[in-house]
């Protein structure tokens, strides 16, 4: 789980979502006022109530995290053209319209 880039993003507003909370992505900014951490998804630790802090590796400034330009192929800079590039390929000029979407859940063969 968690949002790591635009796609999961899209996905996120495609079930509705009017917000998503983007945590590892920012901490992973190398101007990051956290330095790389960030604290984890579960909040199943004793001493600290959020859950285990997490390092992240820097993947480039607040700014390629945010807009680009990306210089990594994984989707984990440039989250708001990955958002683009995703309601496009669906057909979706805006947020709102994506919020709409019909989703298909289909089962996970394992």
């Amino acid at each position: 789980g968690g949002i790591r880039t635009g796609g999961d993003i899209a996905k996120a507003v495609a079930c509705g979502a009017d917000a998503v909370m983007v945590g590892a992505p920012l901490a992973a900014a190398s101007d990051a006022p956290g330095g790389g951490w960030h604290w984890g998804l579960n909040g199943g630790h004793a001493d600290l109530p959020r859950a285990d802090r997490v390092r992240v590796e820097p993947v480039g400034t607040l700014e390629e995290v945010l807009v680009g330009p990306s210089h990594r192929s994984d989707g984990r800079t440039n989250l708001a053209g990955g958002l683009r590039r995703a309601m496009a390929s669906c057909g979706y000029p805006t947020l709102k319209e994506l919020q709409k979407a019909e989703l298909t859940v289909t089962p996970v063969d394992r």
